[in-house]
């Protein structure tokens, strides 16, 4: 059972505290005071006297991947290190270097899985190191974005890692085939009726799945099932009309699982949150239902807000995510502009709703 999810069995209807924390977006680098810069935010821990959070964040071609910080309130962040500095990075993953000859690493996800730290990320294969064939269709191909695993007693390690995923590895097996690409953005979630937990994850660009992992976490059952395909209107870039939807964030509340995910450009200010739910987290005795219209937007001098992390009970008893957001518009492609943000999560008429709350 994760125990880092139990926050999210809550129902709905749950009341929350009368008094709500104080905070101005984005939260703040208190080394440099400048907005602190966390794409891919994934964040675990809870509120009370002596526990905490810890936050970790995509790092692209950083020369030490995932860096980590921790708080006591959900918005004053303090550095904490890196699930994999320069020189502990995975063995079959290509080593960022600061630049992009190296390796990027992409969207990890921290949890706990009995007595252990597992992280769920994406990276670049080295295909020199590992051998990775698609059934049918032959090598996968160098430099692949993959799905990893690593699992640790200690949030600083030292980490035990391995794939746990590439596009096509089951297609030789699995009823449902996947097409060949980058696999991105796992996550992961706990029913807590049966204790069984479920990966989900993007296949760049227009498709999310799932599939039943084993108790550790660290394998994944061969009949893999495709969840959602992109088709919103919203859920396409008005520039070129290419969709998207990736960042798939689940969570179990009143009986249903809830999928949190972006869509359009990450990159731009088309760049929004969605939501869809089903009774199933596979999506097959009943398929996962979106709701029509993003329930987070761009506004107030923010663009491509995006790609949540789990909701989380904050220190004043209310519950939050948080997520990314660039503070002007275009479509470069800079990473390190997407700065963190806190917004409230709410209901209405048994949906999810986030607001970017205090400002």
């Amino acid at each position: 059972m994760l125990a880092a999810l139990a926050i999210l069995v809550l129902a709905p209807a749950a009341v929350a505290s009368a008094s709500t924390l104080s905070y101005h977006n984005p939260l703040r680098n208190p080394e440099t005071g400048k907005p602190l810069s966390c794409p891919d935010p994934s964040v675990i821990g809870g509120p009370g006297p002596t526990a905490g959070y810890d936050l970790v964040c995509t790092s692209g071609y950083a020369r030490n991947a995932f860096p980590i910080y921790v708080s006591q309130d959900l918005v004053h962040w303090r550095p904490d290190g890196f699930i994999f500095p320069h020189g502990h990075q995975p063995w079959w993953a290509l080593k960022s270097s600061g630049t992009h000859l190296g390796g990027r690493y992409w969207a990890p996800e921290i949890n706990r899985i009995g007595d252990r730290w597992v992280v769920y990320f994406a990276a670049e294969y080295d295909a020199a190191k590992l051998d990775l064939q698609v059934p049918g269709s032959g090598r996968l191909l160098p430099g692949r974005m993959v799905i990893g695993d690593a699992a640790a007693t200690s949030l600083h390690g030292p980490w035990h890692t391995g794939v746990l995923h590439f596009r096509g590895q089951f297609n030789g097996v699995s009823a449902e085939r996947e097409q060949l690409g980058p696999a991105i953005d796992p996550s992961v979630v706990s029913d807590p009726r049966t204790g069984l937990l479920y990966l989900f994850w993007a296949d760049q660009s227009t498709q999310i799945w799932s599939g039943e992992l084993s108790p550790s976490g660290l394998s994944l059952d061969d009949q893999i099932h495709l969840v959602l395909s992109a088709g919103e209107p919203w859920e396409c870039d008005p520039r070129d009309h290419h969709c998207t939807i990736e960042a798939p964030e689940p969570f179990y509340a009143n009986g249903l699982f809830y999928l949190l995910y972006s869509g359009a450009s990450t990159w731009d200010a088309s760049y929004d949150v969605g939501v869809a739910a089903s009774s199933d987290p596979l999506g097959i005795s009943q398929d996962f239902v979106t709701f029509p219209r993003p329930i987070l937007r761009q506004g107030d001098g923010f663009y491509s807000t995006g790609h949540t992390s789990r909701p989380i009970i904050g220190p004043d008893g209310n519950t939050y995510v948080l997520y990314h957001a660039r503070t002007s518009p275009g479509v470069q492609r800079l990473s390190s502009g997407r700065y963190l943000m806190l917004g409230r999560f709410g209901w209405a008429d048994g949906w999810p709703t986030i607001s970017e709350g205090p400002r």
